[in-house]
């Protein structure tokens, strides 16, 4: 009788003790939820709720300067290391596809980023007249 007692109290406390520790975090994450609320063009904290995305997230409209943003976006930029490495792999005829599944960026972006790259380059070339020697011209297909 004793032993069962001993069991459901240390249960109890085991109880007690989880919930106070997620209680703990609940609260430790809506306090860092209002710090991160701010605007991140004008820092402004002055936010209204304005919808929300086709995935659920809330959607917010700063009132001081007018932007309209998602806070903890899912998207992240692409850095300038990660677009180097990106230009060199395309060098190297590697698929798109495995780019992509190196560099840890999307398909798409991946397809959209190589077809910006490919209206910039120039379609003609220009060869100087005083070149002395032999010339030779190498192309690839993009």
């Amino acid at each position: 009788m004793k032993t069962i007692l001993v069991f459901l109290l240390s249960s109890c406390v085991l109880l007690l003790s989880k919930l106070a520790r997620e209680s703990v975090k609940s609260s430790q994450r809506k306090c860092e939820e209002l710090l991160e609320q701010v605007c991140p063009t004008c820092g402004s904290e002055h936010l209204s709720k304005n919808g929300s995305t086709h995935h659920g997230k809330p959607k917010h409209q700063c009132k001081s300067c007018g932007r309209q943003f998602v806070l903890n976006p899912t998207k992240t930029i692409v850095s300038k290391e990660i677009k180097q490495l990106i230009d060199r792999l395309l060098l190297e005829r590697i698929s798109l596809r495995g780019i992509a599944r190196v560099t840890q960026v999307s398909w798409s972006w991946l397809q959209e980023y190589v077809n910006q790259k490919l209206a910039r380059t120039p379609r003609q070339i220009r060869v100087s007249e005083n070149f002395s020697g032999r010339l030779t011209i190498e192309c690839d297909e993009m």
